[in-house]
């Protein structure tokens, strides 16, 4: 768009009594650093690279049409230099995309003030009155409105990704564990309602409840240090297991749940197992085999939040009485498949 722009004003001149001589050797030069900028990001080398030769080129651009109006007749200042401004608007706009909104600021106020005063000064000291020259100023004007303009943009932008950073960051916080940087208890929540949503359409369900055998012995005989390690190092284990569509976050504790979502009865009680295998295998340094307790309970049309935990939760006692480091299936009905039953 912008060489197309660059040809087409370039064509133009030829037709008028007195050409621009900024655009008749100007923008050929501008037109050669737009197709050698687009050679450059076509062979895939440093955007930034590009910008920093497109916004100084632009900006010498801006420079010498300021230095021809000064040299110009009275009757052309305003020619000469109006394109100035409208090129500055462009090393404006490219100066919020590449720095910071207060240097941008400075460099789009230093550039607009010297196009401000230079066509001024110039024709003052030709004696000419200011009055006369109303559609200079009018154009003036009309640039630094819309420097305020790209200002106020970038301004808000800039607050709207800090507020938007800050916001995204309280609530990673508010849902990630912080040791084992998993979900948490509240982020699981709306992954286990979820879960109920697509098993009351017919599709399968699990959710497994597991728990790190003695880990208070282990903090008791290590130290806490220890057994956050084992914490972490279990929870990484677990999680390059599962598929990308599970769930596992830190229940509390050393519990950890697990969502299932497409896995039906037979399949989640391998799945526990195999898990259970992987933990049992694994050799923690300074502390050995660490093994865990699993509770399973497939999911029902009839389920809901609290059932569905509850299940799971029986299940992991289960495997705790039953000797730990075992896997056991609830599949009793919740209250209301059995009423329903009756």
């Amino acid at each position: 768009m912008g060489s197309s722009i660059l040809i087409a004003v370039w064509i133009l001149q030829w037709g008028r009594p007195v050409p621009d001589p900024f655009v008749l050797y100007g923008h050929p030069v501008l037109l050669l650093q737009c197709l050698w900028a687009t050679i450059w990001l076509l062979q895939g080398r440093p955007l930034i690279v590009a910008e920093r030769v497109v916004f100084l080129m632009n900006s010498l651009a801006v420079l010498v049409q300021l230095f021809l109006s000064l040299l110009a007749q009275e009757d052309r200042v305003l020619d000469l230099s109006s394109g100035a401004y409208w090129m500055l608007v462009a090393v404006s706009i490219l100066s919020f995309l590449m720095f910071s909104t207060r240097h941008a600021l400075w460099l789009s106020a230093g550039f607009y003030t010297l196009g401000v005063v230079l066509p001024w000064a110039a024709l003052l000291a030709r004696g000419t009155a200011l009055a006369t020259q109303p559609e200079l100023l009018r154009v003036q004007l009309t640039c630094g409105a819309i420097l305020v303009l790209l200002y106020s943009l970038a301004w808000y932008r800039e607050r709207f990704l800090v507020e938007r950073g800050q916001r995204l960051t309280l609530e990673q916080l508010a849902n990630t564990d912080p040791l084992t940087h998993l979900p948490n208890r509240r982020a699981l929540y709306p992954a286990v309602e979820a879960l109920l949503a697509e098993v009351r359409l017919g599709t399968p369900g699990c959710l497994v409840l597991f728990d790190l055998d003695h880990f208070k012995r282990i903090n008791d005989t290590h130290g806490h240090n220890v057994g956050d390690e084992i914490l972490i190092g279990s929870a990484r284990l677990v999680r390059t297991a599962l598929r990308d569509t599970d769930h596992l976050g830190r229940w509390g504790g050393e519990e950890f749940l697990i969502v299932l979502p497409g896995v039906g009865v037979v399949q989640g009680q391998s799945i526990a197992e195999r898990l259970r295998d992987g933990l049992a295998a694994h050799t923690f340094a300074g502390v050995g085999r660490v093994t865990a307790s699993f509770g399973v309970a497939a999911l029902t049309p009839h389920d809901d939040l609290s059932s569905s935990i509850a299940r799971a939760d029986a299940a992991l006692y289960a495997a705790k009485a039953a000797g730990r480091n075992c896997v056991i299936l609830r599949l009793d009905l919740p209250e209301a498949a059995l009423a329903e039953a009756h």
